[in-house]
């Protein structure tokens, strides 16, 4: 029999076969666009895999969870198998993972919190004095420099400069005159603020995204033995796309493989494009200089474009000259078309107008002729250009899809209204947020009558409240008692509580149910914004509604910039989107519309504040220069066309000055490919304004639930479909806003100290109460409870039982085979991907015993915990899971309820296996079809009267 790695290698040509089957290391594939990157990357798992490496001996290393999640898939299909033990993850992931594992060897507490951008900027506003700020801290608004003091200190952690570094080179900084003294004194500062901040992080047990590396990076330094261990766990350590490693991630890498060099990094220097969040390609470019014995292999056959593109686009790029890995490396990295097509056209116009119009006319004559929407796409570098195709289209009627527009979330109007009936719970002067909230869409009251009190209330010097209440206005007057029983909430419960308190006891979250389809993505923004009053909630001394509100503007000065997670790629309509969004995609026919001076290349625009010259020196390269970057920006937008590849560009835009043709087009074609359209005389309809929605477009299942006909859904949303189809419609198809809850929080509180002792036994290490207690106080929430009473209660609840968990582990300790495991299983003959996470397996007889924690005190007799246990579909699942990635039943599946001590166990059969495959046919096929049914009797949820 033909093994499995021979079989594929049949597909591969030269150089990636050379590439998949290189024994050693290191080795630097420079794989140019198009030329099967992620295939040598996976057949090369698939032949270390065959030839006897165990999964789990092989680290690949990821960007996105994406990318490592399809080429999971693809190395599972490809081996006929589910292969969990293969680590295939993000760098952050990987990070995270090892600092979990190794956190008590640099005096980490394991259940450390991750916090995003928006829990970094309170997390220093409440510690801004303890900053030792000055020259940063303007006495009018010191908030204001939170967001680039927090971009500084990643920028600083991105470069691996540690405090102590920073602070050696800023008191060695010249003196020689006023300016020089100035520039010492801020560096100083900085440099006080960097060590405060990290110092601060870790006494409050939380990290950032930058720690996942950088804390990573620190205990590998500091702890030879733990380096050693981690090192000798993986025989080869793969990157993807190792041109956008920026310096902390290059660094872990060396780190990783300095004792085997079992390198194998994949990557492309002509497509780096994000300098702009730290990468370099001092990482690539200088590879062969860090590993002297390095083998590299290029790639250049290409399966997706025409030879035309391929040759325009090697134009362009030798503009990078010398800062290319072909000059550096003496390569040749012209790729080589497998096929002839029609030369890249390039269009002028008079005006942006003239161009958009004839863009959409373009696409409507192909389409007529045939052409499938699905295969053209509009590229832009500018989200404003964007919005200028987007509303030609629409004119159009040209059926369309916009990929990851980003918007910002504090200033969507559903986020707008609900931030200022926030303000008018907590501050009864606030007469112009009441307004809002009265008028706005919780209420909707009529503008004329309150208009009139209001003017009332100004001309006499009233609150507006007052004015309300000495009116006769009956309807205005019953709705201001409803907001002042909201606000006397606002004491007692956290900011998320009440701020969904207001959407829920108003009627607004009925009716988003309701008018789904026409609210678009309302929803969807308000889960945002609950998301960061939850980071809020998880990072503030007091999660209050008033302590919300007095952060704001430190908050809505960072921003919060997000993509639109409803729209992705359409096969079936024009997809428009932007250049860094296209990267690793392909159409037959692709626009790259407004290819001017100032939008293609744009204008390097310094941002936030500067490291000093000479303390990153090491860490650039000529080569990361902005024109560079954006030239390589065009490579990538270029090679993105398979057939066909049109350019255009307006000399006028809104303003009277005259653009220039992007320099890009005379670097990659001759005069002969522009053709001048003569102006066709139409007026324009205006465009969208800079800030206003795309159009809303009815509800569609997410990808993440429904992909290509696959349905892929973790545990508890196959649970919650089973449970109640339209509640699982209203939680992930349209994204409600969920109330916060007490219980969720304990729960989550509770597993981290029981994964924290399950570590502690499977290491060896004596399970120590006194000395873990603090983190379960220190982590308990101080809001979100019915009253300060309650809190006591529930925390001296936690700790007896905490208290005697550590008790019973220390005294019959249980060695677990693996703790809080994620799986992922496919069901082929269903297209069914399910995912979950094992809280603990251990070893029972010759088989295993899975275990799942649960916290409720209601399950109190060993009868309640069984009758748990025997109609829990989540131990189905689990046992279902095992099956298939083990070949073998569990011996037991449990529930442990830790609150009372109980536990329900049973042993699964292949029937009642058998029994939950035809349950998850049943989901499967139900979302697949659209089928949102209410839940038997409306156990599950509380359905408005319009669905029903």
């Amino acid at each position: 029999m033909v093994p499995k790695s021979e079989q594929k290698e049949e597909t591969l040509n030269s150089a990636q076969s050379q590439a998949v089957s290189f024994k050693g290391g290191p080795v630097l594939v420079v794989a140019g666009a198009g030329t099967g990157k992620t295939k040598v990357l996976v057949e090369r798992i698939i032949k270390l895999i065959d030839e006897g490496t165990p999964p789990k001996r092989i680290l690949a290393l990821t960007f996105t969870e994406k990318a490592a999640s399809e080429m999971q898939d693809r190395v599972n299909n490809a081996l006929g198998g589910i292969h969990a033990d293969l680590l295939l993850m993000t760098f952050n992931a990987f990070g995270e993972s090892l600092l979990r594992k190794y956190a008590s060897d640099i005096g980490m507490s394991r259940n450390f919190r991750l916090i995003g951008e928006n829990a970094q900027v309170v997390f220093l506003r409440e510690r801004l004095d303890l900053l030792g700020l000055d020259y940063f801290a303007p006495v009018s608004s010191p908030e204001g420099q939170l967001t680039n003091l927090s971009s500084y200190f990643s920028k600083l952690k991105q470069y691996v400069i540690t405090p102590r570094q920073y602070q050696e080179f800023a008191d060695n900084m010249g003196e020689n005159d006023p300016a020089d003294k100035l520039d010492k004194i801020k560096h100083q500062e900085l440099a006080s603020a960097y060590a405060a901040y990290i110092n601060l992080m870790k006494e409050a047990s939380v990290i950032d995204y930058d720690d996942q590396i950088y804390l990573t990076i620190e205990l590998l330094k500091s702890r030879p033995n733990v380096l050693k261990d981690v090192q000798n766990q993986f025989d080869e350590v793969m990157v993807d796309e190792f041109q956008d490693t920026n310096t902390m991630q290059s660094v872990l890498v060396d780190m990783l493989v300095e004792r085997t060099q079992k390198l194998f990094a994949v990557g492309d220097d002509d497509q780096s494009i994000y300098g702009w969040r730290g990468a370099t390609l001092a990482n690539i470019l200088d590879f062969k200089n860090r590993y002297p014995r390095a083998k590299d292999i290029t790639l250049v056959e290409n399966y997706r474009s025409t030879k035309e593109i391929l040759d325009s686009a090697y134009k362009l790029i030798k503009n990078n000259n010398p800062h290319r890995l072909e000059e550096k490396l003496k390569i040749n990295k012209q790729l080589v078309g497998q096929k002839s097509g029609h030369r890249p056209t390039i269009n002028s116009f008079e005006s942006i107008d003239e161009e958009m119009r004839w863009v959409a006319g373009d696409i409507k004559m192909r389409i007529a002729a045939g052409a499938n929407p699905g295969d053209i796409a509009i590229l832009s570098r500018r989200n404003t250009t964007i919005e200028r195709v987007h509303t030609q289209l629409e004119l159009d009627e040209i059926e369309h899809t916009v990929i990851g527009q980003r918007f910002e979330l504090y200033k969507e109007p559903i986020v707008r209204s609900l931030i200022e009936s926030l303000k008018a719970l907590v501050d009864p002067l606030d007469s112009t947020s009441l307004y809002h909230t009265l008028t706005g869409p919780f209420f909707n009251m009529p503008v004329h009558p309150l208009n009139d009190i209001a003017a009332q209330a100004r001309r006499t010097h009233q609150k507006l409240a007052d004015a309300i209440e000495a009116s006769d206005d009956n309807d205005l007057k019953s709705t201001l008692e409803r907001i002042k029983k909201w606000s006397s909430l606002a004491a007692g419960i956290n900011v998320g509580q009440l701020a969904y308190h207001v959407i829920e006891d108003s009627g607004y979250v009925d009716k988003l149910k309701a008018e789904a389809d026409v609210m678009g993505t309302i929803g969807l923004r308000l889960t945002d914004y609950f998301q960061t009053l939850r980071e809020f909630e998880g990072i503030a001394v007091v999660p209050s509604a008033l302590q919300y509100v007095e952060s704001l503007p430190a908050l809505q000065a960072a921003g919060e910039s997000l993509e639109d997670g409803t729209l992705d790629l359409s096969a079936s309509s024009v997809n428009v989107l932007s250049v860094h969004k296209s990267k690793g995609l392909e159409w037959p026919l692709v626009y790259i519309v407004d290819c001017t001076e100032g939008s293609f290349p744009l204008v390097s625009r310094p941002s936030g504040i500067g490291l000093p010259e000479g303390l990153a020196t090491a860490h650039e390269t000529e080569a990361d220069e902005h024109i560079r970057e954006e030239r390589r920006l065009m490579y990538v937008a270029m090679t993105r066309a398979k057939d066909t590849l049109v350019l255009t560009y307006s000399a006028r835009h809104s303003t009277a000055s005259t653009r220039k043709p992007s320099r890009f087009i005379a670097e990659a074609f001759t005069e002969t490919d522009i053709v001048s359209i003569a102006s066709d005389g139409n007026a324009y309809v205006p465009v969208l304004p800079k800030n206003s929605p795309l159009k809303e477009r009815a509800v569609a299942l997410p990808k993440t639930l429904l992909h290509d006909d696959h349905v892929e859904l973790t545990v508890s949303q196959v649970k919650n479909y089973l449970d109640c189809p339209l509640d699982f419609y209203y939680k992930y198809v349209l994204s409600m806003p969920q109330e916060p809850g007490f219980t969720q929080t304990y729960g989550t509180i509770m597993h981290s100290l029981l994964e924290e002792l399950n570590q502690c036994v499977l290491d060896g290490k004596k399970i120590n109460h006194p000395a873990l207690e603090p983190g379960l106080i220190a982590n308990w929430p101080q809001f979100g409870h019915a009253s300060s009473a309650q809190r006591d209660r529930a925390l001296e609840h936690a700790k007896k039982v905490f208290k005697r968990l550590c008790s019973d582990m220390a005294t019959n300790p249980r060695r677990p085979l693996a703790i809080e495991e994620s799986f992922k299983i496919t069901l082929p003959e269903l297209a069914l991907t399910v995912r979950g996470r094992f809280d603990a397996v251990f070893p029972l007889g010759e088989g295993v015993e899975i275990v799942d924690y649960k916290t409720s005190t209601s399950v109190d007799t060993p009868e309640k915990a069984k009758q748990r246990a025997s109609s829990s579909e989540q131990l189905t699942l689990y046992a279902l899971a095992w099956h298939r990635m083990h070949d073998e039943l569990p011996a037991l599946v449990t529930l442990d309820f830790i609150d009372t001590g109980e536990r329900g166990s049973l042993k699964k059969t292949i029937r009642g296996i058998d029994g939950a495959v035809s349950r998850l046919q049943k989901v499967a096929e139900g979302i697949r079809s659209n089928q949102f049914p209410p839940g038997k009797e409306h156990r599950f949820c509380i359905h408005p009267e319009a669905i029903k």
